[in-house]
């Protein structure tokens, strides 16, 4: 799990931007906390991606919470 979050907390801003088409600092600074957030939440997470994949289902309303 550390290195999950390790990893999360790693991300470029540029792969952020690119991945979130977002180019404001404030904003990828955001993206990048809920992603740490969620690799918390997140104990069996294998990688960022996999914390990525989650993220992406939960901003579209896959998720209830």
């Amino acid at each position: 799990m550390e290195d999950v979050i390790q990893d999360c907390l790693s991300l470029s801003d540029g792969t952020i931007a690119t991945l979130t088409g977002y180019r404001r600092y404030d904003e990828i600074e955001r993206v990048q906390a809920e992603l740490v957030q969620l690799a918390l939440e997140m104990p069996t997470a294998t990688s960022w991606m996999e914390v990525w994949d989650t993220y992406i289902e939960r901003r579209r309303g896959g998720y209830d919470r």
